[in-house]
């Protein structure tokens, strides 16, 4: 049970998302629910093929000639969760918690990116007592995948020049621009030959993970290159076959666990090589992972890939790039490229890595991803890519960035609203592609460890920032 302030409406909607399954790809409930409300509450709307959403509201009495404002958020969420958590995304209502004032989800992700964002929308759609100009509430589907949504919007359904974006992760922030990017998908064939012979499993736990665009600055662990250090390490004593390697869970999120097991000949000094290793890793991420975790126990192994093979893949992901790539030399902080290894899975007859690669540019995505390819073409592997993503490139002159400027100000006794571009990657710039004369915001609430199990929203935060919100729309 929740100690929730449900007289808040957008709390309450809040609340009433989180108890229907809205996994990217996975939308079409949450979209019905959107539909149903708009209906409930008389507001004209719009379901597409795509399950996208459009929810028309007319301007408030005095603002009748006002230009229209988009309101506009993702209604998919990133489902992770803790490897001891039983949760069923797919039917399971989120177990929420409130402490110290954050709002979690028991051993998952609690989705407030984006749900935070479809709550403020709804909430200002059926308040009859706000003062704004007429209002598009558009809610898209597959943000944290493909973007599909925002890249199938008919955006003849939408007759407006202004948009806000509720995506944002920092109160007192606004986004001025966000990166581009795709995703690389290496796959290769494999052979088993079945076995019963003692080996090894190797275990990577309590790593922060984090968004592979918000947090990759912040060079955290990444669960897959853990292993696949330690495993080449141990490659130099004595020749490794691999039996299984599983890591992450979703292309977009660092990855905290991973587990492989395989078998090693000459495998008396494995324990010491690995303990080692484990040593300089804890070391390395003393200031950035300091919960880092590795085991290695001795466990039964029933069938393993030839040694070729294993030492491919090993070598393959020892090889791979992750991470920080570049920063900005313009925008203090910015990082302007990176990639994020995601997902590594060995089943019975293919192995498959996934990568995903982050560019302020798209020249940036593009030789990342020729990098990764080439890489792939060298070892033998098929590359693919995929869910490509433009960049939102920042304006120099913005209206609708100057009266949030002003606005914001005058809220927060004098306080000035920080302006910055992420490495995240945004649906802005889609709309921007379809509309150039778009003017566009991005703002939200705190939320703090996207895309992992201990995302957490600052309730007084989303307090504040939807009041923030409503003063805006009063002043365009």
């Amino acid at each position: 049970m929740t100690i929730l302030d449900v007289s808040k409406s957008y709390v309450r909607i809040f609340e009433e998302l989180t108890k229907i399954p809205h996994g990217s790809g996975d939308e079409k409930q949450i979209s019905d629910y959107l539909v149903q409300v708009a209906h409930d509450h008389n507001l004209k709307v719009v379901q597409d093929s795509s399950n996208n959403v459009i929810i028309y509201k007319d301007a408030s009495l005095g603002y009748e000639s006002h230009e229209p404002v988009i309101l506009q958020a993702h209604i998919d969420m990133v489902n992770e969760k803790n490897s001891d958590s039983h949760h069923d995304f797919t039917k399971d209502p989120l177990e929420l918690v409130v402490e110290d004032g954050f709002l979690k989800a028991k051993g998952t992700t609690l989705g407030a990116d984006d749900g935070a964002g479809v709550a403020y929308i709804v909430s200002i759609l059926l308040d009859s007592n706000l003062k704004h100009p007429p209002l598009i509430g558009l809610f898209t589907v597959n943000e944290e995948a493909t973007m599909e949504g925002a890249f199938n919007i008919d955006m003849d359904l939408i007759k407006a020049k202004r948009l806000i974006n509720i995506d944002g992760e920092e109160e007192d922030s606004s986004i001025t621009g966000s990166a581009g990017g795709m995703d690389i998908t290496i796959t290769h064939p494999i052979h088993r030959q079945n076995t019963q012979q003692e080996g090894y499993c190797l275990k990577v736990r309590g790593l922060l993970g984090g968004h592979s665009g918000a947090e990759i600055h912040a060079e955290r662990g990444n669960s897959n290159k853990i292993i696949a250090r330690i495993l080449h390490t141990l490659s130099k004593e004595g020749t490794i076959q691999l039996s299984t390697f599983k890591g992450g869970l979703k292309i977009n999120a660092i990855p905290r666990e991973a587990d492989a097991t395989f078998t090693m000949k000459n495998d008396a000094k494995c324990r010491e090589i690995v303990d080692k290793c484990i040593q300089e890793i804890q070391k390395e991420l003393e200031f950035t992972d300091s919960g880092l975790v590795v085991t290695l126990e001795k466990q039964n192994i029933e069938s393993i890939i030839d040694e070729k093979t294993s030492q491919s893949i090993i070598d393959y992901l020892y090889l791979v790039p992750t991470g920080l790539r570049h920063k900005s030399d313009h925008l203090q902080g910015l990082t302007t490229s990176s990639e994020n290894l995601g997902i590594v899975d060995l089943t019975d007859t293919t192995f498959e890595f996934g990568l995903s690669v982050r560019g302020a540019l798209d020249s940036y995505v593009q030789d990342l991803a020729d990098e990764v390819q080439t890489l792939a073409k060298v070892f033998g592997f098929d590359a693919t890519t995929e869910n490509w993503y433009p960049a939102w490139d920042y304006m120099d002159k913005s209206p609708m960035r100057d009266t949030m400027a002003k606005v914001y100000k005058e809220v927060h006794n004098g306080k000035e609203i920080q302006m910055y571009a992420v490495h995240g990657g945004l649906e802005c710039g889609i709309f921007k592609g379809k509309c150039p004369d778009l003017d566009i915001v991005a703002i939200g609430p705190n939320i703090y460890d996207v895309h992992t199990p201990d995302e957490k929203l600052d309730l007084a935060s989303f307090d504040r920032t939807y009041s923030f919100l409503c003063k805006y729309l009063e002043n365009l």
